[in-house]
C-alpha cells in the first residue's frame, strides 16, 4: 500500500525548496494587536466613516457586481475620483481609482512603461512597483536608494531619452523620503516622466496630509508626474488610486489590465474613502498630531529628527527576535522583516505610529525597547 504522506510529489517538492531557502511565511496570530497597522489616523474605526459606509451598504448593497467597464460604474467612483485628485493636485490633475493601491502600481507602471525610454527604479521600490515593471519586458536600471546623482550620471552618460523614473516618496520599510525634487528635475529636462508612489505619505505627511509633493513644496506637474496610491492605510479604507493628466488617463483607462478585468470597488468602500477625505480636508489637527506623536517616537527610538509615521528598527537578527517574541508576550505583533521583503543582512523591525496607540501599548513598547532608549545620543 502506498503511503501518500511520503510519496514525491511536484509540491512536496516545492514545499522542500522554500523550507531550504527560508522562503516560508507565516501569518501572524489573529488575537495579537498589530504595531504595523498602516491605520495611522485611526480613521478605519471613525464613526462617521461607519456610518457613511453603512448607509451606502444599505441603499446600495454589498457589491459593485462587475467591472467598471460593465455594471460596476456606480456614480461613487467617479465622485471619489475628483475628491482624491482635489486632494493630491488642487485639480491640477485628475484621477482613477483601482480596487487596490497594488493594482494601480501595477497598472501604471506596465502601461507607461512598456512606451518610455529607460527606466529608472528605485532599489527600495514595493513589490507592486517592481511586478509592474517586471510586465514591461525590458531592462531596468535599479538605481541606489535615493541616489538621484546615479541617475542624473547614466541619464547623461548614456544619453537617455523619455526616462521613466519610478520611486516611492515615503518608503514603506525603511521610514525615509526621496528626492522627489531632484529626480523631477531630471525628467522635466529629459522629457520623461516620474512615477511616485505616495501610499504611505497619503494622510500623514505634507499639510493636512496631502502627500510627498507637499512635503517638499512641490505642485503636481500632469505633464511629468503620475502619482498612486492608496485608500488602504491612513485614510482607512480599501482601493487605491492614480493622480494624473487627462490623456494619461484616457491612456491608462484603455490599456491598464488590472482595471479592465477586475470587479469595481463596492459602494459601501467608496462611501466610506469619501468620508475619510472629508474628515481629513476639515481636520487639519490630525494629521499635525500624527506628525508630533511620530517625531516624539522617532527621537527616543533612533535618535532622529523625523516625521515620518514608519519608525525602521535594525540590529542583530537574535535582538530583533528576541524583541518581536517579547512584544508578543504583551499581546502585540511586531514580526521581524527578513529577505526577500528587505535585502539580505538588513533585517528589521517596522513599527507604524498610530494616533489610536493606548497608554498599554506606550508601556510595552517602553519596556521592550529600553536598552534602545537608554542609548546615549
Amino acid at each position: 500500500m502506498n503511503n501518500r504522506h511520503s510519496r514525491k510529489t511536484f509540491i512536496s517538492d516545492l514545499m522542500t525548496s522554500l523550507v531550504d531557502e527560508g522562503k516560508i511565511k507565516k501569518i501572524p496570530p489573529a488575537w495579537l494587536t498589530s504595531l504595523s497597522s498602516n491605520d495611522y489616523l485611526g480613521l478605519a474605526r471613525h464613526p462617521r466613516v461607519i456610518d457613511d459606509s453603512v448607509n451606502a451598504l444599505r441603499i446600495y448593497g454589498t457589491g459593485a457586481t462587475g467591472s467598471r467597464y460593465l455594471s460596476g460604474n456606480h456614480p461613487l467612483n467617479e465622485e471619489l475620483e475628483a475628491r482624491i485628485a482635489r486632494f493630491k493636485s488642487l485639480e491640477k490633475g485628475v484621477g482613477r481609482i483601482f480596487t487596490s493601491g497594488y493594482h494601480a502600481n501595477l497598472s501604471v507602471t506596465s502601461v507607461f512603461g512598456t512606451h518610455a525610454g529607460t527606466i529608472y527604479s528605485d532599489s527600495e521600490n514595493h513589490a507592486s512597483l517592481i511586478d509592474g515593471l517586471r510586465l514591461v519586458k525590458k531592462a531596468v536600471q535599479v538605481f541606489p536608494h535615493g541616489d538621484w546623482k546615479w541617475v542624473l550620471d547614466h541619464v547623461k552618460r548614456t544619453g537617455a531619452s523619455r526616462p521613466m523614473v519610478v520611486t516611492e516618496s515615503l518608503f514603506s520599510m525603511s521610514g525615509d523620503f526621496a528626492p522627489i525634487p531632484e529626480l523631477y528635475r531630471i525628467v522635466r529636462e529629459k522629457e520623461g516622466l516620474l512615477v511616485i508612489d505616495d501610499a504611505h505619505a497619503t494622510g500623514t505627511v505634507g499639510s493636512k496630509g496631502r502627500g510627498g509633493l507637499d512635503f517638499f513644496s512641490l505642485d503636481f506637474d500632469p505633464d511629468f508626474m503620475i502619482v498612486t496610491g492608496t485608500f488602504s492605510k491612513a485614510l482607512g479604507s480599501l482601493g487605491g488610486f492614480a493622480i494624473l493628466g487627462e490623456k494619461a488617463r484616457t491612456i491608462l483607462t484603455s490599456l491598464a489590465r488590472p482595471l479592465i478585468y477586475s470587479t469595481a470597488l463596492p459602494p459601501a468602500v467608496l462611501a466610506a474613502s469619501c468620508s475619510s477625505l472629508d474628515i481629513l480636508e476639515n481636520s487639519s489637527h490630525l494629521t499635525k498630531s500624527l506628525q508630533d506623536l511620530s517625531k516624539r517616537w522617532q527621537k527616543e527610538l533612533t535618535g532622529a529628527n523625523s516625521s515620518s509615521p514608519i519608525i525602521s528598527l535594525r540590529g542583530p537578527l537574535s535582538t530583533l527576535r528576541q524583541e518581536s517574541s517579547q512584544l508578543a508576550e504583551f499581546g502585540f505583533s511586531l514580526p521581524v522583516l527578513v529577505h526577500p521583503t528587505v535585502p539580505e543582512g538588513q533585517e528589521r523591525l517596522r513599527l507604524s505610529v498610530n494616533l489610536t496607540w493606548t497608554s498599554g501599548i506606550e508601556k510595552a513598547l517602553k519596556t521592550t525597547f529600553s536598552e534602545r532608549m537608554g542609548v546615549s545620543r
